[in-house]
């Protein structure tokens, strides 16, 4: 009687648990690079969504102006939240003026969310307008945004992430994994809304 009780109230031996903890720590290390790849995969959707805000407001603008414009406060593109793509222009691009009809001169004359003279939002938590950048997987702030982003359109739009009067390429560029290899991932939309991924940087 004494016996069997004692049997019911055995538990795992200390090779049994470490052999329970092994494969787990192998199941682990074989799901959290896939875990990783994909989450990054999901954070590309802000980079299509931002870009295609910022087309719809190019487009409307030209409507009424007939030119694009570089500087956000012009066109209406309001970003919003924590940011982890730096989108927009790599310069100031064409413009419109009073040869145009329009005689506002904005006072935030930025062309991209973040960049040295040029930022729209705050970087890394600080808050302007209602957006930040935050830094990238390497704890680097988010690159700025440069010409070899939007290589030449499948629709023929010229290279270079700039409006021009009458066609315009705007990139967005973040880094999003943390590996060996540092690979910035970059997309470009154009005057035409044709969206491409210029450069993957998902690994």
């Amino acid at each position: 009687m004494f016996s069997s009780k004692r049997k019911s109230q055995s538990g795992f031996s200390l090779v049994e648990l470490m052999v329970v903890v092994a494969i787990i720590g192998i199941l682990a290390s074989i799901a959290i690079p896939s875990i990783n790849k994909y989450m990054a995969k999901a954070r590309q959707s802000e980079a299509k969504t931002n870009l295609s805000s910022l087309y719809t407001a190019e487009k409307a603008f030209y409507t009424e102006y007939n030119t694009y414009d570089s500087r956000f406060a012009a066109v209406g593109y309001t970003p919003e939240g924590s940011l982890r793509y730096n989108i927009g222009f790599s310069v100031a691009g064409a413009q419109a003026t009073a040869a145009n009809g329009y005689n506002s001169a904005p006072a935030v004359t930025s062309y991209s969310a973040s960049g040295p003279g040029t930022g729209y939002c705050g970087v890394n938590g600080s808050f302007t307008r209602g957006c930040t950048v935050m830094n990238g997987a390497t704890g680097s702030a988010a690159p700025a945004i440069a010409d070899n982003q939007c290589p030449v359109s499948t629709s023929g739009v010229a290279a270079g992430c700039r409006t021009r009067v009458d066609s315009f390429q705007a990139g967005a560029v973040s880094v999003l994994q943390s590996t060996a290899t540092v690979r910035e991932d970059r997309w470009a939309i154009d005057n035409t809304k044709v969206l491409r991924n210029t450069q993957n940087g998902i690994q």
